[in-house]
């Protein structure tokens, strides 16, 4: 699936390893990053309330 220049991709994979699997300690890493993100998130959001 070819793409112009002009378009970016919507989606992009988080893992640049280049392996077609996943390591259990990758994955493991970004749900933490997510939920910290998250977390972060509602602090902030329940500071400004």
């Amino acid at each position: 699936m070819a793409q112009n220049k002009s378009q970016q991709a919507i989606c992009r994979s988080v893992f640049k390893s280049g392996e077609s699997t996943t390591s259990q300690k990758q994955f493991t890493q970004k749900w933490i990053e997510l939920i910290n993100r998250l977390e972060k998130n509602k602090r902030t959001y329940a500071v400004k309330r």
